[in-house]
């Protein structure tokens, strides 16, 4: 049986990740394998409505991605997790999500 805490996959443009409930720590890795798109991370809020994860020096800033990279973020209990590509021409993103392992129930 698969984890609800860790995913990956492979994904092209106008698509989303499963979601990966996270708590604590947790690794957001996304490598751009062809083509050029742009890619986000999101988490589901309490209403139901999946947002973009903010970040930069502010904190203000949405964290959008052009190529392959890898980010940690820290997340309170049972947070839903999941990637998201789009506007591309014809990529191939493979993604992992990993929730560090002593924060799982």
């Amino acid at each position: 049986m698969a984890s609800p805490h860790s995913g990956f996959g492979t994904v092209t443009t106008d698509t989303t990740t499963d979601d990966v409930v996270c708590s604590g720590f947790v690794t957001l890795a996304a490598h751009l394998d062809s083509g050029s798109g742009s890619w986000t991370w999101q988490f589901k809020g309490p209403d139901g409505v999946w947002r973009d994860i903010y970040g930069g020096s502010d904190g203000t800033t949405v964290q959008t991605f052009t190529g392959s990279h890898m980010v940690n973020v820290f997340f309170g209990n049972d947070a839903r997790v999941r990637g998201n590509a789009t506007s591309g021409s014809s990529p191939q993103w493979d993604w992992q999500i990993f929730s560090n392992v002593r924060n799982r129930l």
